[in-house]
């Protein structure tokens, strides 16, 4: 009977003792639930009793503060890359203007031989193809600084987007690209002029890049929603159109049309900023990237 008692007794404390550990334990959860929603550099702060669960609090503490001084660092290297990748760019920019304005005047030249003209031609091609990488990667940077300010004014999209088509055309034309155009007539809507054209001037130059034969671009809206349509013909399908939209992530493995990877991932962020979404779609050979905007998200 006594070794009974003696054993019950044994087992109540045990049991006592399980206990307050399972409720130091659900404090331990409470509070890490709390950190890990608070951008703040909380610590755990147990009043237990028990050493063991006082030596995990501790050992916890270490590695938050260890996770706080990494994410501290992570920060300041992505504010130098930032500052870097702004400079750089600018730094590059200058001479670039400077030797596309030299190759400008040299094309002009009368005297010219037909195979000189034709090496301008080329290093202007190049130029301008070092222009428009070095223009995207200081937009993708003043998106990741959250240096875009949005201006809303209501504006007319159908003259907008007929007027950038337009002055395209010859482009288009000498890629042997048919345009065909569904662009409802007198087509107003909230936005910032600047951005819409930025995302217009990518799909466009997307179309010129890679689309072959044949493209339709398609303008339609109501009182309540906007919604742009390009779509185009390629030589061969996507493989993973989930993933366009990711920076720097290209198709083209091989670089062979010097892709930066940047176009659509800037595409869908500068829709977002409109409260706008972006949607790509293929089948087969045909692609396809539409943007919609609600009055109700404005």
């Amino acid at each position: 009977m006594k070794v009974l008692i003696v054993v019950c007794g044994l087992l109540c404390l045990v049991c006592g003792y399980l206990l307050f550990i399972l409720i130091d334990v659900r404090r331990v959860i409470n509070q890490l639930d709390e950190i890990s929603q608070d951008p703040t550099n909380k610590e755990l702060s147990l009043h237990s009793q028990n050493r063991l669960v006082k030596k995990l609090a501790q050992k916890i503490n270490l590695l938050l503060n260890k996770h706080a001084k990494s994410e501290q660092q992570l920060y300041q290297l992505k504010n130098e890359q930032d500052v870097a990748i702004h400079n750089i760019a600018h730094d590059l920019r200058t001479p670039l203007t400077v030797a596309s304005g030299y190759t400008q005047v040299l094309l002009h030249e009368q005297a010219l031989s037909t195979e000189d003209r034709e090496s301008l031609a080329r290093i202007e091609q190049n130029l301008n193809s070092v222009a428009k990488h070095l223009d995207l990667l200081l937009m993708y940077n003043r998106l990741n600084e959250h240096e875009i300010a949005l201006h809303w004014q209501r504006v007319n999209i159908t003259k907008m987007l007929q007027k950038m088509v337009l002055g395209m055309y010859e482009a288009f034309t000498s890629k042997k690209i048919e345009l065909n155009l569904n662009i409802q007539s007198n087509c107003w809507w909230v936005v910032d002029r600047e951005a819409l054209q930025r995302i217009c001037q990518n799909l466009l130059g997307n179309i010129l890049q890679h689309g072959t034969t044949a493209a339709k671009i398609t303008l339609r809206g109501s009182e309540n929603q906007l919604e742009m349509k390009f779509e185009n013909q390629l030589t061969v399908p996507i493989k993973n159109p989930e993933r366009l939209t990711n920076r720097f992530y290209t198709e083209d493995l091989a670089r062979q049309s010097k892709n930066a990877g940047l176009g659509l991932y800037i595409t869908e962020k500068l829709a977002q900023l409109m409260m706008g979404s972006v949607t790509i779609t293929t089948q087969g050979t045909t692609f396809a990237v539409t943007l919609k905007f609600t009055k109700q998200s404005l």
